[in-house]
Formats: structure tokens, sequence, C-alpha cells
């Protein structure tokens, strides 16, 4: 669960790259390359922890989410996903309150 708060830092560093390119204040080729550099990272992220186990339900909210899913949508899905695959919890308020909190906190940890 390390790599949460690290993703959730490069998210805001694309965010603060792209404020700086918007006001103009640099030379953009550097800040371009720095921003398509730090997207590509966070692709392979993406990538590594879809790759993760189905098991890893704090992760799964995560990827979710960073592929633009609302906490209640991505909550909802993985409530979906569990009860077609047979696993627990398939409960949208187990997975609210246990999953989504701790992923919530380890995220506000860093």
């Amino acid at each position: 669960m390390d790599c949460i708060p690290y993703i959730n830092d490069l998210q805001i560093e694309i965010q603060i790259l792209k404020d700086v390119k918007a006001n103009g204040n640099c030379d953009i080729a550097i800040i371009e390359k720095k921003i398509e550099e730090k997207e590509q990272l966070l692709n392979i992220c993406k990538i590594n922890l879809n790759k993760l186990s189905n098991n890893q339900i704090c992760y799964r909210l995560y990827l979710y989410m960073l592929d633009g899913l609302s906490p209640s949508q991505a909550v909802k899905k993985i409530a979906d996903e569990n009860y077609k695959n047979d696993k627990k919890p398939t409960s949208i308020s187990t997975i609210w309150e246990k999953y989504y909190k701790k992923m919530k906190k380890m995220i506000e940890s860093e």
C-alpha cells in the first residue's frame, strides 16, 4: 500500500506543472517534457496496479479512481465485481466503510 501516497503525489506534481505551464512563466518545452515523463510514470503505475491480485480491494479502488471514477462509483464497481466472482465483500457499505476509508487514510497520511 506504500505506492498509493506516491501516486497521489505524482498526480499533484502533474497538476502543478500544468498550472505553471498555463501561467507561461518558464520554458514551456521543458515543462511539457516533465509533464509527459510524469504522466508516463503514472500510466506505468496504473498498469502495475492493475496486475495486482483482485483480493487487493484498496488498490483496485484507487486504480478505478485514477481512471476517473468517483469514489462511490469505484466502490459500487468493486461490489459488483466481487458479487459476479463470488468473492466477499459484496456489500457496498462494507467496502465503503472498511476499504475506502482505509485507502483514504493512506493517501492523507503522506
